[in-house]
């Protein structure tokens, strides 16, 4: 397998009407990491609750380590932030967030998510959702009510069925999977894949991460997200 190398952009803009997002994200390449996270809980307290998360994660960076062993430090960090935000004082309901991680290292990428904030990939000019929405909207679509999360209401695909912190009971899903020159990876939250169809996600991923993660937001922007939004594009070269 040919050496591998990546760089990575980053973008992002409050939901209009707002001076601050609630959004947050780590951009780590030399340690293959990156991660959205978007809060919950209202009053600023999502904005701490997501900045806790990606904290967490930058706490456990294993720049040097195996893949697996970088998961499982990812993990923890989860499950840390969860615990210490369920605990959170002074809210009658805990505040809580999604969370998509990004880990990159020995020809692979492996995913981990807690709620609907995405990772696609775009290869050969094809767009694939990498993560599956903890939502109920997603849960409708399960059962075969509808085609697909985007006929859902928007109150659908906002209600989400699990979160860090909160409250409920935490359940990390994972995906791991070969990635090879070429490919684009997207991490964004729902006030960027709500709203942007997903043939322009696959044109904006065309050009630099740079150009990439500001089209994204400006289009969202365009298309009138009512959310915070955040956009972190990866891109994956052979290393020279």
């Amino acid at each position: 397998m040919s050496a591998l190398a990546w760089h990575s952009a980053a973008a992002g803009q409050p939901r209009p009407g707002r001076a601050a997002s609630e959004d947050s994200h780590i951009a780590a390449p030399a340690a293959g990491l990156w991660a959205v996270a978007d809060g919950m809980g209202g009053h600023g307290e999502g904005g701490r609750a997501s900045g806790l998360l990606v904290e967490a994660l930058r706490a456990a960076l294993l720049p040097d380590a195996a893949l697996g062993a970088r998961m499982a430090a990812a993990e923890a960090a989860i499950a840390q932030a969860d615990a210490h935000l369920a605990g959170w004082a002074g809210t009658t309901r805990p505040p809580g967030s999604t969370v998509s991680v990004l880990l990159l290292g020995e020809g692979h990428a492996a995913c981990l998510w807690v709620g609907d904030s995405r990772i696609y990939l775009r290869r050969d000019g094809a767009l694939l959702q990498l993560t599956r929405d903890h939502s109920l909207a997603q849960e409708m679509v399960d059962r075969g009510l509808i085609a697909s999360a985007e006929m859902a209401a928007p109150a659908e695909r906002r209600s989400l069925t699990r979160a860090v912190g909160g409250g409920g009971r935490l359940a990390i899903d994972r995906l791991v999977l070969p990635i090879q020159a070429g490919d684009r990876l997207l991490l964004c939250t729902d006030g960027v894949s709500m709203v942007v169809p997903q043939m322009r996600i696959v044109e904006a991923l065309e050009n630099s991460p740079e150009q990439a993660a500001w089209a994204l937001i400006g289009l969202a922007a365009a298309l009138g997200s009512g959310d915070d939004m955040t956009a972190l594009v990866v891109a994956i070269d052979a290393a020279r």
